[in-house]
């Protein structure tokens, strides 16, 4: 639905509902007068059945328009999401990274990731293991998957003890979030920086960027989950099938 059509539909709704209603009148009128029932019958039961009509297509159209309009502001919150993700994983110097929650398939990650890794800016790793670029043990990193399905990453700490190629050991806190619909991980790792002016200066830009992940994925999420519930409830009440299952 375009926004424009938010103005229109009522109006159309209106149009409609007393369309119906007069021809609901007229046809029981007629109906009434083939039968030779008394004048007062056909007025009061022509007059009931036209505003009976008139009020349920109108109720009907309402609420077809109110989960249109739910909908829609859903459509903007997931584009908003988006642009959100789309800037923190083309600048933030966090760590962040989007993975197949199954597979462990890297799907998109942050310059602050690859810098982790200690591997060129210019490097591509969608597509490539997340456990082989950790240097962790498959079954280590797949139980705290499950600790972020289970929403146990934002309980405790996560923690993961990553090998780089080099050979060098390096103990990261892994915070992150599910999404079933996608059945993807967006983590974010912190590795406490070693002492040296690089890696302090670059703390304070990745701490502010994790802090604009954690913060703007929740709220953008329990929106989201907001609106379905909103829509799940007006289909209720319109004696529809709700159109999200929940999570």
């Amino acid at each position: 639905m375009k926004p424009s059509d938010s103005q229109d539909l009522p109006f159309s709704a209106f149009v409609l509902a007393l369309f119906l209603g007069v021809f609901s009148s007229l046809a029981i009128a007629t109906g009434l007068i083939v039968i030779d029932a008394p004048a007062w019958g056909i007025y009061l039961f022509s007059a009931l059945g036209g505003v009976t009509t008139a009020s349920f297509v109108w109720i009907e159209r309402s609420l077809v328009f109110q989960i249109k309009e739910k909908e829609l502001l859903l459509g903007f919150e997931v584009t908003r999401r988006h642009e959100f993700q789309d800037y923190l994983y083309s600048h933030s110097m966090a760590c962040l990274v989007r993975f197949d929650a199954g597979t462990l398939i890297i799907d998109r990650t942050s310059p602050g990731f690859i810098k982790m890794l200690r591997m060129p800016m210019e490097s591509e790793l969608r597509g490539q293991s997340l456990d082989v670029l950790l240097g962790v043990n498959s079954l280590k990193l797949e139980s705290v998957v499950e600790l972020i399905k289970q929403g146990e990453s934002s309980v405790k700490e996560l923690k993961l003890e990553l090998m780089s190629a080099e050979g060098f050991s390096t103990n990261a806190v892994i915070s992150g979030q599910y999404f079933p619909d996608d059945h993807v991980i967006e983590a974010a790792f912190f590795v406490h920086p070693i002492n040296n002016a690089e890696r302090m200066a670059d703390l304070g830009a990745a701490q502010e960027d994790l802090q604009r992940f954690r913060k703007g994925m929740f709220r953008r999420e329990t929106r989201i989950l907001e609106l379905k519930e909103e829509v799940n409830e007006i289909c209720r009440e319109a004696g529809l099938p709700t159109r999200y299952e929940k999570v």
